[in-house]
C-alpha cells in the first residue's frame, strides 16, 4: 500500500464518508471501465446480494457497483452515493428526520454486511448511513485510485451544514487560502468533507448534490484513459485547493471528479480521525 494511505480494518468513527457506491444498468461493463481506470479488481458477492461488486485497490475494499433499482434510468443518470457511518442507523434516521431532512429509505439490514439508509437534507443532498457489521467500508482512502475528497455541492450551505452537525455530529470549520475561504465538516478538529454552493446547470437550475473524487496520479492521462474507455470529459482540468481536478462521467452517465494527487495523498481532502 502507498506512504500515507488512510487504511481502516474496523469501523469508521460516527459521521466520517465511509463509503461510496453506485448501483447501474450494466455493473459488469462499469467494472471494466473503473477496473482499467483506476486498477480496480473486483469481489462479485453472489445473488444473496444482488451480485454487488466490491471494488478493490491493492487487494483492499474501495467502493461498490451493483445493478440498477427499477426505475432507475427514469429516475435521472445513476450517481454516486456518498455513505457516512454510524454507530446506530435507526438512531442516525430518527435525528435525519428531526433536523428536516427526508427519509427516502428506512433502514433495513443488508445481510451480515450492516445496516443501511439512505436520505436527504432539507437542501436536497442526497446521502446514505452505514451501520457496520461484518462489512466496515472503505478500506482505504486518499490515494490515487481511492477516494480523495467528498464535496457537499448545496442550494443552501448553511442548512446543509446545520443538518449534518444535528445528525452526524460534525463541527464546522473555515478554512482560509490564497483562493479565499471555505467551510469543512470537521471531525475531531480534522475535515472530513467541504461544503459549498451548487453551480447553476443548463436554464440556471441547480440540484444539491454530494460529489466524490477519485484520486490520479497523473491528470491529463486519466483523462485520455476516460474517453479511451468511452467515458466522457465535462468539466476541466481545473486548478483548486486540493489540487487540479476534472469533472468526468462514465459510458452510463455515472459523473465524478478525477484529483490529481501525484504518488501521495489529497491534502486536507478526505482527512478523518
Amino acid at each position: 500500500m502507498r506512504p500515507g494511505a488512510q487504511v481502516r480494518d474496523s469501523p469508521w468513527p460516527e459521521g466520517t464518508p465511509c463509503w461510496v457506491e453506485v448501483r447501474l444498468p450494466d455493473p459488469a461493463a462499469a467494472s471494466a471501465f473503473y477496473g482499467k481506470l483506476f486498477g480496480w479488481t473486483f469481489f462479485d458477492h453472489g445473488p444473496a446480494y444482488d451480485h454487488y461488486l466490491t471494488a478493490r485497490l491493492d487487494d483492499r475494499a474501495v467502493a461498490d457497483i451493483g445493478p440498477e433499482e427499477p426505475g432507475g434510468t427514469a429516475a435521472g443518470p445513476p450517481v454516486w452515493l456518498v455513505c457516512f457511518a454510524v454507530a446506530d442507523a435507526d438512531a442516525a434516521a430518527a435525528r435525519v428526520t428531526a433536523a428536516g431532512g427526508v427519509l427516502l429509505l428506512a433502514p433495513c439490514d443488508v445481510g451480515t454486511h450492516g445496516r443501511f439508509a439512505v436520505a436527504e437534507d432539507p437542501a436536497g443532498c442526497r446521502f446514505a448511513v452505514w451501520q457496520a457489521y461484518a462489512y466496515h467500508g472503505a478500506e482505504v482512502m486518499g490515494v490515487p485510485g481511492a477516494v480523495v475528497r467528498y464535496h457537499c455541492a448545496s442550494r443552501d450551505v448553511g442548512a446543509s451544514l446545520a443538518f449534518c452537525a444535528a445528525v452526524f455530529g460534525h463541527s464546522v470549520g473555515r478554512r482560509t487560502d490564497t483562493g479565499g475561504t471555505w467551510s469543512t465538516l470537521d471531525l475531531d478538529g480534522a475535515p472530513v468533507a467541504d461544503v459549498g454552493p451548487v453551480a447553476a446547470g443548463p436554464g440556471g437550475t441547480a440540484s444539491s448534490r454530494w460529489e466524490v473524487s477519485f484520486g490520479v496520479e497523473d491528470l491529463a492521462a486519466a483523462l485520455v484513459r476516460v474517453t479511451e474507455l468511452g467515458g466522457s470529459v465535462s468539466e476541466g482540468p481545473v486548478p483548486g485547493r486540493h489540487g487540479t481536478r476534472a469533472r468526468v462521467a462514465d459510458p452510463q452517465g455515472t459523473a465524478f471528479d478525477v484529483l490529481e494527487v501525484g504518488g501521495g495523498t489529497a491534502d486536507d481532502a478526505c482527512a478523518a480521525p
